[in-house]
């Protein structure tokens, strides 16, 4: 079920749908040979919120 890209488990990315910081969880399914990825919005200090998103949708922090 795994798809070649360059998500890595627990790395940060922006997910570039509503520009917030998420952190990527794990691969969950492949549809339509695009890898999904479990990921986990980083919002404050209120619950975090867990979202599938496409692998093409996250990219990953500018370096500071």
């Amino acid at each position: 079920m795994k798809a070649v890209n360059s998500i890595r488990s627990g790395a940060a990315y922006i997910y570039v749908k509503l520009g917030a910081v998420v952190t990527a969880i794990e691969q969950v399914a492949i549809v339509k040979g695009m890898a999904m990825w479990e990921v986990e919005r980083q919002a404050g200090t209120g619950p975090r919120k867990r979202l599938i998103v496409s692998a093409r949708s996250l990219q990953p922090l500018p370096a500071a």
